[in-house]
């Protein structure tokens, strides 16, 4: 099993979304959705610099790349837990398989018995799950921690079904089934379309994005943005 997801990482330029999905989804429906892989498979995010760092939610973000199928490469940072905790909350439209590759931190993750998973992670450290599932983490006391996430598929921050609590996505999969289901790259603005005509129906409510005030200093440092 950790044989396969070393394989799988060594070899991520030759994945495709589905493959992705398939092993996130057997994975975490046998209880691993916490692994382990050697740190030599794990990419070095400092050779990314020419991609700049976003806000988004609770971290900063960056996709170094995507494909044709939606299957996306990428980097996370995560605030000190000293400066935030991540709240509980799940992506309707997209599985995760995150590698932490700096710093430490706290991964909780909803198994596939239906209780919370929670796990002190550091280097080498995985999470996995599917879309929908809820999750969150969070850095250690003094350092943020830096992941890879690998997304089937990249779904943009703008999109409505981005990330959702879990109280509002457990209402909408029980009235609108079809709005969580694993959807191709070019559905995904005909999905945010119908989201967005039960909004203005009344019919689906939805959180607003917050994007919190963390983070200026380390996109600074690397000369990406001026902070007054």
């Amino acid at each position: 099993m950790s044989a396969n997801l070393t394989n799988l990482l060594a070899n991520r330029g030759d994945l495709t979304r589905a493959e992705l999905d398939k092993f996130v989804l057997s994975q975490w429906q046998q209880g691993n959705h916490f692994l382990r892989v050697p740190t030599h498979v794990l990419p070095n995010h400092n050779e990314f610099e020419s991609v700049a760092w976003e806000k988004i939610d609770c971290m900063l973000t960056k996709i170094v790349m995507q494909k044709a199928d939606g299957l996306s490469f990428g980097f996370d940072m995560f605030p000190p837990k000293s400066a935030a905790k991540g709240d509980v909350h799940v992506h309707p439209l997209s599985s995760r398989l995150i590698s932490v590759l700096e710093g430490f931190g706290t991964a909780i993750v909803k198994t596939c018995k239906g209780k919370m998973a929670k796990k002190e992670v550091g280097p080498g450290d995985v999470i996995l799950f599917p879309h929908a599932t809820p999750h969150c983490f969070w850095g250690a006391e003094d350092e943020p921690m830096v992941v890879e996430v690998l997304l089937g598929p990249y779904v943009p921050f703008e999109h409505p079904l981005h990330t959702v609590c879990p109280k509002n996505a457990k209402k909408i999969a029980e009235a609108h089934p079809e709005l969580f289901a694993p959807c191709d790259v070019n559905e995904l603005e005909l999905v945010a379309s119908k989201v967005i005509a039960l909004q203005n129906q009344g019919a689906l409510e939805l959180d607003e994005h917050q994007v919190m005030e963390w983070g200026d200093e380390y996109i600074c440092n690397l000369g990406e943005i001026e902070v007054e």
